[in-house]
């Protein structure tokens, strides 16, 4: 009896016609990618869920999220998150959450303007300071106030309780003018 060499055994024109998909990583990515869009889109909320045209199964399993504590069950029910979210096509579930970030960003984005504009008052920038008197009359002796007792809480190391009230009026009023408006 003649034994089989391991020659006979491998036929590579076999592997020729076999077409090649994603590699197992990339399925992974592909896999973690999803759960946390899962996990993004239910941060924003039952509501936001419940309008999205979502299969039930779905729209179930992302309520379901945040009744969940333990790490581990999380973990696995975030798994099966992503194994739904693979069944239908995300593009409205991306857009949301993606809308929802740049929201977050501009506010960010304007809170940092608020600081800044602040601490340029505090700092001593009087020119702002009477261009901004002159652009809100009704509100400038209150802002004029705020600013001096702000620049005196500074002074002696006081808590800056001026300067906070400074920033919520800061907020309240309207964008100034585009000519009137300070360069950052």
């Amino acid at each position: 009896m003649r034994k089989k060499q391991k020659r006979d055994l491998y036929a590579p024109e076999e592997f020729d016609e076999i077409e090649e998909g994603p590699s197992r990583s990339q399925l992974k990515r592909e896999m973690h990618e999803l759960q946390k869009l899962g996990g993004d889109f239910a941060a924003l909320g039952d509501k936001v869920i419940k309008e999205t045209d979502l299969p039930p199964e779905v729209e179930e399993a992302l309520l379901l999220i945040k009744k969940l504590t333990k790490h581990e069950a999380r973990r696995r029910h975030m798994q099966y998150v992503g194994k739904l979210m693979r069944t239908f096509d995300t593009t409205r579930v991306r857009e949301i959450v993606e809308a929802a970030q740049q929201g977050h960003a501009i506010k960010t984005a304007e809170f940092h303007q608020m600081e800044q504009l602040r601490d340029r008052l505090v700092d001593g920038d009087d020119d702002l300071l009477q261009s901004m008197f002159t652009a809100y009359p009704e509100d400038g002796q209150r802002l004029r106030q705020l600013v001096l007792g702000a620049r005196r809480e500074k002074l002696k190391g006081q808590p800056p309780k001026n300067s906070r009230a400074l920033f919520k009026m800061l907020k309240k009023l309207p964008p100034m003018p585009e000519k009137d408006s300070p360069a950052s």
